[in-house]
């Protein structure tokens, strides 16, 4: 009786050993490929945001006090025409992640989504020029953000991010 469950169990542990072999192997093929697309999307994101900027310097949040927890990345331009800052906050649909490029005065020169789970039809006016393009120029009071009825928690998650690199911004530049 011992017998008939021991070859079945050997089997099945041999395919399970195999099966994670390969999957080890695979992801350490795939890896440095995704690793290394994301860093180009990057900065592809980064070179949109801030078309006039040569290069890009990142900045360590661990130098700096205060730097809000929704911040995940900060660089400084090498030609010194400003910053950008990367944030992800939660919306209604999952985190909401925003790249924004500021001036040396402190104001919002562009900003994009650079990915969200929010409702599609509702939720993705984020992505949409008539939204983002409120916040160029602006240093604070979003107050008159317009937004879509319904999308509410989106739009408030959309400018906390922005809010957010802006007070990244005042404690960076001191």
């Amino acid at each position: 009786m011992k017998r008939t469950y021991v070859m079945p169990l050997l089997v099945l542990t041999l395919i399970c050993v195999v099966v994670s072999v390969a999957l080890a192997i695979m992801h350490s093929i795939t890896e440095p490929i995704i690793t290394e697309a994301a860093h180009e999307r990057a900065q592809i994101a980064m070179l949109e945001t801030l078309p006039d900027a040569t290069g890009f310097e990142q900045i360590s949040a661990y130098d700096f006090d205060g730097i809000p927890v929704s911040i995940r990345e900060m660089y400084r331009t090498s030609n010194n025409v400003g910053y950008i800052f990367i944030a992800a906050v939660r919306g209604f649909g999952g985190d909401i992640t925003v790249i924004a490029g500021v001036d040396n005065d402190g104001r919002i020169i562009s900003s994009s989504t650079l990915s969200h789970s929010e409702t599609r039809g509702i939720g993705n006016f984020i992505e949409e020029e008539w939204f983002i393009g409120q916040f160029i120029g602006l240093r604070n009071n979003f107050e008159d953000v317009d937004t879509i009825a319904g999308a509410t928690i989106t739009r408030d998650a959309f400018i906390h991010a922005i809010e957010d690199v802006l007070i990244a911004f005042e404690i960076v530049r001191g």
